[in-house]
């Protein structure tokens, strides 16, 4: 069935095509976020979640949309949720940092360049400013939400988003 028609019937609530759409894209995405995650069952539930959101909102979907990168969209943003509310930022920053580098290397010598570049960061947190870094490793390491970091700080949360995206880009441009 093409997207056209698939689009078509789900805005007519058919079950058939709900249906279709489900079992070409459900083992996709879960297969997607687990890998991100590393949790299976947390991968389930937030596909799940994306379909259910795709069922609701099936009266807007427009001719010609790329029902793939919609519920890609829709899955991306609940994972990222996911994360939020789990505090994982570390973890999943670090696991990034690694696949990127894995994914750059190829070979056998990932897993020494990923040390490298962690020792790496490491040293680039030490160089910043005393604010900066207390709201970088906050964030990073202990997973607290902008608004947390700003009232542990006495500081106000646009001032820790500033000082966080000032402390990601000293990172990214000194490991350039």
């Amino acid at each position: 069935m093409d997207e056209a028609k698939l689009i078509a019937g789900l805005k007519k609530g058919d079950a058939r095509c709900y249906e279709t759409l489900f079992q070409r894209f459900y083992g996709k995405f879960v297969q997607f976020v687990d890998c991100i995650l590393q949790d299976k069952d947390a991968a389930r539930d937030i596909v799940q979640d994306a379909f259910i959101r795709v069922y609701d909102s099936r009266e807007r979907l427009q001719e010609g949309l790329s029902i793939e990168n919609y519920l890609y969209v829709i899955v991306k943003r609940l994972m990222m949720n996911f994360i939020r509310d789990r505090k994982w930022y570390a973890d999943i920053t670090s696991q990034l940092i690694d696949n990127q580098l894995v994914t750059r290397l190829g070979g056998g010598e990932e897993a020494v360049f990923a040390h490298d570049t962690r020792s790496l960061v490491r040293e680039e947190v030490a160089r910043m400013p005393a604010q900066r870094k207390k709201c970088y490793l906050l964030s990073r390491e202990q997973g607290l939400s902008n608004k947390e970091i700003a009232e542990q700080l006495g500081l106000s949360v646009r001032t820790v988003e500033r000082h966080i995206t000032l402390a990601l880009s000293q990172i990214r441009k000194n490991l350039s």
